[in-house]
């Protein structure tokens, strides 16, 4: 009756310092997920006011700095830099764009280190054959990463245009 009175106290003993040791462990504090799809969201609104005033330098500020932008018709574009400049040189050049765009979704890791959009965009501008302005709409996913400062940054944006709409004359 002792070795199991012993065995019974020992093993009570080793969870009570388990369970206390396990109580003393600080727990990681759950990531609020939709406080940052909130700021996520903000951060988009606001990227849409940049795009309306048409500053090149707001618009890329948006980007980290070795963000990758995939854009139909143009070379990818490797950071901030060369986003910034590709903005410069082409849309804001025609005075016809406009972009406007509004995530459908926003999804947090778990982690709350990274994050994407997914939504919806209209753009115009001006069509150099026929110098009228073109609508033209689609899709976009955006990959966000938190800053070491805190801060939210694109570091992967791509979008693709809707097909365009074919005319009801051609079909048979």
């Amino acid at each position: 009756m002792s070795k199991i009175f012993w065995a019974l106290a020992g093993a009570s003993t080793f969870l009570l310092v388990a369970c206390s040791q396990q109580a003393a462990t600080p727990r990681a504090t759950p990531m609020d997920t939709t406080a940052i799809a909130t700021a996520i969201s903000a951060n988009e609104t606001q990227w849409n006011a940049d795009w309306a005033a048409r500053d090149a330098a707001k618009i890329a500020s948006h980007y980290a700095t070795n963000a990758v932008v995939m854009v139909p018709g143009v070379p990818i574009l490797h950071g901030r830099d060369a986003a910034q400049a590709a903005i410069a040189a082409g849309p804001l050049a025609d005075h016809d764009f406009s972009l406007t765009f509004h995530a459908e979704d926003v999804q947090v890791a778990a982690s709350g280190d990274m994050a994407y959009s997914r939504g919806v965009y209209e753009e115009h501008d001006t069509n150099p054959h026929t110098h009228h302005v073109d609508v033209s709409n689609g899709s976009y996913v955006t990959v966000y990463r938190k800053q070491a400062d805190g801060a939210w940054l694109a570091v992967a944006d791509i979008n693709t245009p809707q097909p365009a709409a074919t005319p009801a004359s051609a079909h048979p």
